[in-house]
């Protein structure tokens, strides 16, 4: 199985294996925007404090889950350089040491927020009713974080040996199971309560659960790519997971970064009002459609540069970031236009007030800016990552979220009373200037001589 999983690692069929680990990522992400759209479609029917409390403590989470997945990106590059060099045992032990961090990561950490979320949504400026309903989801959705971790680290294992379709066939499940659940629990459909916020909670929860326990029986399985046993997991391997942690924490950092610019982000457009935070939501949901191909594209790129310079083909390696570079740019630059054309008709669809409504759809109309930008920075930095420089994209956020994205938002939104607008202005500007910066770091090529 190990054998036939493999991919052909030539100039020949680079487009093949580009659509091969691709496609399935961005249907993965079209499945997870869908749900990430739906809870807020159905929790619109609630109310602005509703879409602003579950908008809010979903960010929490998503924070939480972004900076957890940074600390994989070591998973799946060993994973990469392993399958390409051929050396299937190793590539085992490099994921069984993950899981093993993962559950040590998960009964760690999530305590300590579920501890800490009420005096955290009230440290975000949330006005009362907000911190009331947006604690009571956050609670719910934090005691079974853990599967939700547990789905984050199997994911880059099956990305790392080049199988993005098993991730994407879970995805599926656990979304359809969670927008089903969203519809009885919300709503109290059949014989099922009506729990509003708190069932869009318990929903994701149960999907979580069902989630993790597929990836678990996957990787189990004598039919997967890479197959893990017990042993794998529960004996530690010190060396391992150095080796894990050296890649991952300058990717961890990084990210801890940019989640913790976005809390402040997320802080200064709490600042404004509960109108305020709804559209910032929306608008974000809005958005989060068009992040598909430069997601799918930077992924298919860390895979394949991972394995080529584990088969010791860098040319292989540099061709595929330029190559997996035109996709994403097209494609983003078309939802730049629909982003300028259908902002109020896309906005509407979440039902909001219309003061809500209108200040959505000028966000969407601003991010149409960034689009192109942001398809350049998530494909060369998920080549950068896939070799093993984690180091460079680390610089880039620190430079980008400490000394441009915050102090910009601050000055147009709340200084010179731009607003909402002037908020996500800013991080428009961000982006260009972190596409830039990390398009000379590919270029000057200290990627290529990363030993891993």
């Amino acid at each position: 199985q190990f054998e036939k999983g493999l991919m052909e690692l030539t100039k020949k069929n680079l487009n093949r294996n580009i659509i091969r680990l691709a496609l399935p990522v961005a249907l993965e992400n079209v499945l997870h925007m869908a749900v990430f759209i739906v809870d807020i479609i159905m929790v619109g029917r609630l109310g602005t404090v509703p879409v602003a409390a579950v908008g809010l403590a979903g960010a929490l989470g998503f924070i939480t889950a972004m900076i957890f997945t940074a600390l994989n990106v070591g998973t799946t590059a060993l994973v990469a350089r392993n399958f390409g060099a051929r050396q299937k045992d190793e590539a085992r032990k490099v994921a069984g040491q993950s899981l093993l961090i993962t559950l040590f990561f998960g009964f760690t950490v999530i305590p300590f927020i579920f501890y800490f979320a009420d005096n955290i949504l009230i440290l975000m400026s949330a006005e009362e009713n907000v911190v009331s309903l947006g604690s009571q989801y956050l609670k719910i959705v934090l005691s079974f974080f853990i599967f939700r971790l547990i789905i984050l680290t199997g994911t880059s294992i099956f990305r790392g040996a080049g199988d993005t379709r098993t991730p994407m066939l879970i995805t599926l499940v656990m979304n359809c199971l969670n927008i089903l659940l969203n519809w009885l629990l919300i709503f109290g459909i059949w014989i099922f309560p009506r729990m509003e916020v708190a069932g869009a909670a318990w929903a994701t929860s149960i999907a979580y659960t069902i989630g993790a326990s597929l990836i678990f029986y996957r990787l189990l399985s004598k039919k997967s790519i890479l197959t893990i046993r017990f042993k794998h997991i529960v004996g530690v391997n010190i060396s391992i997971i150095k080796r894990i942690l050296r890649i991952s924490l300058p990717a961890t950092l990084d990210a801890s970064l940019t989640q913790m610019g976005y809390l402040f982000f997320i802080k200064i457009v709490t600042m404004l009002g509960t109108v305020s935070l709804a559209a910032h939501q929306i608008a974000i949901r809005i958005e989060a459609l068009s992040f598909m191909p430069g997601f799918a594209l930077g992924v298919a790129t860390t895979t394949i540069v991972g394995q080529s310079l584990g088969a010791n083909q860098p040319a292989l390696a540099r061709l595929s970031m330029r190559k997996n570079c035109q996709m994403p740019l097209a494609l983003m630059g078309f939802f730049a236009f629909v982003f300028l054309v259908f902002a109020k008709p896309m906005a509407n669809v979440f039902h909001p007030e219309q003061d809500v409504l209108a200040l959505s759809a000028y966000c969407v109309m601003i991010a149409a800016i960034e689009q192109p930008a942001l398809a350049i920075y998530m494909v060369y930095a998920g080549g950068l990552r896939g070799a093993g420089d984690t180091f460079s994209p680390m610089i880039v956020t620190i430079v980008g979220t400490l000394c441009f994205h915050l102090p910009v938002a601050y000055l147009f939104g709340i200084v010179l009373k731009w607003g909402l607008a002037g908020i996500w202005f800013g991080a428009a500007l961000d982006w260009i200037l972190r596409a830039i910066a990390v398009y000379i770091l590919f270029r000057k090529g200290r990627w290529r001589t990363i030993k891993i």
